[in-house]
């Protein structure tokens, strides 16, 4: 099955879904497991559109076949993501209604709820592949302006602390004053430190897994290190680390569902701003990220 033939199944079964809830014919006993079929359908397009890129490497014979594939493979990714984001809103929308309509039992706010936390998952998903997408087509914008690394943490703390909660970790900020003013899109920073904060989360100890975010200054220099108490990485894995769908073969790793795009991102985001990101870990004693943005003389 090719990986437009999955992106087309996927799409064929969120339009069910839509219709369903159109016509009042969701069954909400069948939502988690439509839900999981979806998801598994995306996940294996992925891999197929791998796949299909590492042949497309092995058979290509010069330059010109490989530029060529990569920019129709680059608009498929893009148009995919863009057909798929319409019914996975709507999706969103028809479950948070069937939410309100009168009193639910048990059961029924069980479905909704592994429906509402696929849904999020998938629009999580569709987000890392068009952000990569962007990011390896040399089209994502970069909104340059003058910022305070203590802003973008802010940013970092509110889209992140949810996340530490709900897994029971620990996330703290050591953020002083005085550090260099920056020039550069505080978004898109923000994003990356996120991806690596996520990362650290999940792969920490329950109650016990805390994450560090310091920021310092090396003359002109802002230097950010994200730290986690976590399961860190042996010298192989921290080898593989930034390239796509790579995630590490541990027990601890396949407990969490991800498409090993996060760390990705946050690699090509920070090379996008100009910065330089170095990672220090010893398997089984945590991880250092250590990004590096010039700030303004």
């Amino acid at each position: 099955m090719s990986e437009q033939n999955a992106l087309a199944q996927a799409r064929a079964a969120l339009d069910e879904l839509l219709e369903a809830a159109r016509t009042g014919q969701i069954i909400p006993i069948r939502l988690p497991g439509q839900i999981e079929a979806i998801a598994e359908q995306l996940s294996n397009a992925q891999e197929q559109h791998q796949e299909a890129l590492a042949e497309a490497k092995r058979q290509a014979s010069v330059p010109g076949d490989m530029g060529a594939y990569m920019e129709e493979e680059a608009y498929f990714v893009g148009h995919a993501v863009h057909e798929l984001r319409t019914p996975m809103t709507s999706i969103r929308g028809y479950t948070d209604m069937l939410g309100s309509m009168g009193e639910l039992n048990d059961m029924q706010k069980q479905f909704l709820g592994v429906v509402k936390t696929n849904v999020k998952r998938m629009e999580a998903l569709l987000a890392d592949v068009s952000y990569m997408n962007k990011i390896r087509k040399d089209t994502l914008k970069i909104d340059e302006k003058m910022d305070l690394f203590k802003n973008i943490a802010m940013r970092v703390e509110k889209a992140m602390q949810p996340v530490a909660e709900e897994l029971n970790r620990k996330l703290t900020f050591e953020i002083p004053d005085g550090l260099p003013l920056l020039t550069t899109d505080g978004d898109m920073l923000a994003l990356a430190i996120n991806k690596l904060v996520e990362n650290g989360l999940r792969y920490s100890e329950e109650e016990t897994g805390e994450v560090t975010v310091k920021g310092a200054a090396d003359g002109s220099t802002l230097v950010i290190t994200v730290t986690d108490n976590g399961i860190g990485m042996s010298d192989e894995e921290r080898g593989k680390l930034g390239e796509i769908y790579f995630r590490a073969d541990s027990d601890h790793v396949r407990e969490f569902k991800g498409s090993g795009l996060g760390i990705p991102i946050a690699y090509g985001l920070i090379e996008k701003l100009g910065g330089t990101i170095d990672v220090e870990s010893t398997s089984g004693d945590g991880t250092t990220f250590t990004i590096k943005i010039k700030g303004m003389s």
